[in-house]
């Protein structure tokens, strides 16, 4: 969780590439890092305890080999929700293991989703059921065809891996 006394304008250069840098690999040693940035690694080393107790890092993760394999099927769906029942359908929609992620939005759509799923039958089941949610007005989805810049690594990388 973001703490809410902290502005993100407090970031400098140094913080926004520090963050730069993670994001292309975010396995990257703290002496790596302080090269490459030219400062301490003290300097890295607190600047990345800053970034992680403010919030503007919220954690670590690593994209897995089997998540492209397995479920190489990925769409963005846009979902319009009926009334005051985004809570319900929220809940609906986290309980579904083909929905990786629900994010809020404002405009005509009130929820986008990002599905993911192992065939096109499977993905078919689960915007089936999606539109059959209680609450749920209206969907589009579109799906994803390549990931040409995503927060890790694209499934370009794992071609050679994955034969």
């Amino acid at each position: 969780m973001i703490n809410k006394n902290y502005q993100n304008d407090s970031m400098d250069n140094l913080d926004t590439r520090l963050i730069s840098l993670l994001r292309h690999d975010g396995r990257r040693s703290v002496s790596d890092l302080a090269t490459d940035l030219k400062v301490s690694r003290a300097t890295v080393r607190s600047r990345l305890e800053k970034l992680i107790e403010t919030g503007e890092i919220l954690g670590f993760t690593a994209v897995l080999r089997d998540d492209w394999r397995d479920l190489p099927i990925r769409a963005v769906t846009l979902v319009h929700v009926d009334g005051r029942n985004t809570d319900p359908v929220s809940k609906a929609l986290a309980a579904m293991t083909e929905v990786r992620a629900i994010h809020s939005t404002n405009g005509k759509w009130d929820l986008v989703l990002e599905i993911a799923t192992r065939d096109l039958e499977a993905f078919d089941n689960a915007l089936h059921r999606i539109r059959l949610i209680q609450g749920i007005a209206g969907t589009e989805t579109n799906i994803l065809l390549s990931t040409r810049k995503g927060p890790a690594i694209s499934a370009d990388h794992f071609k050679d891996a994955l034969g």
